[in-house]
């Protein structure tokens, strides 16, 4: 059993760089995907969320859940857009995380807040708005349950900046990752997640 990274880690983040201190969450074991979906971010062990759950979910799927993803889409330049990012499956609970979010064409859109769930009591998303967004977030007190489905760890809001598609990417830090309560890693498949502006 390791004991987990990102406790310390974010930690030293929050009090050097000046970040948010909201929420916090954990990691591990099963084979995971990251992907959006339509479903709010709520499950049957649900974690309360920083804000209410909006139409699109990028989702990271736990283990042998392959979840599909509807495509995110704002009218017009200038419309915004909240994007829940969702881990679908928590067998072994979460400690914390460490994703990047981005958008693989800036001219396109842009990451301008993010806000993490209750549970998220140490977190941080620093440099926005920009094209992709670095978010940590642990969970001290463990209220992420074991077995959990449908956890959120992060909302994004994204505003569009011209007609256009884009992919919304989400991906693990590598050594940190999305972890369990004993600090494994959860093995995350990066699924894209296509935003679309205008028609």
């Amino acid at each position: 059993m390791r004991v987990p990274v990102l406790v310390a880690v974010t930690a030293l983040l929050v009090l050097t760089a000046g970040c948010s201190t909201p929420s916090t969450p954990g990691l591990e074991t099963p084979a995971t995907t990251i992907a959006p979906a339509t479903s709010p971010a709520s499950g049957a062990n649900p974690v309360p969320a920083a804000t209410s759950a909006p139409t699109h979910v990028p989702t990271l799927p736990g283990a042998s859940i392959p979840l599909g993803a509807d495509p995110v889409r704002i009218a017009s330049a200038g419309g915004t857009e909240e994007v829940p990012i969702v881990l679908a499956s928590a067998p072994n609970g979460l400690s914390g995380y460490s994703i990047t979010v981005a958008l693989d064409d800036p001219s396109i859109a842009e990451i301008t807040a993010v806000s993490f769930p209750d549970w998220a009591q140490l977190s941080s998303s620093p440099g926005l708005p920009s094209d992709r967004a670095n978010l940590r977030a642990v969970d001290i007190t463990s209220q992420v349950p074991v077995n959990g489905e449908n956890v959120l760890l992060a909302t994004i809001s994204v505003r569009a900046k011209a007609a256009g598609t884009t992919n919304v990417s989400i991906t693990p830090e590598e050594g940190l990752g999305v972890q369990d309560r004993e600090g494994d890693i959860y093995p995350v498949v990066p699924v894209p997640v296509s935003l679309t502006v205008g028609a």
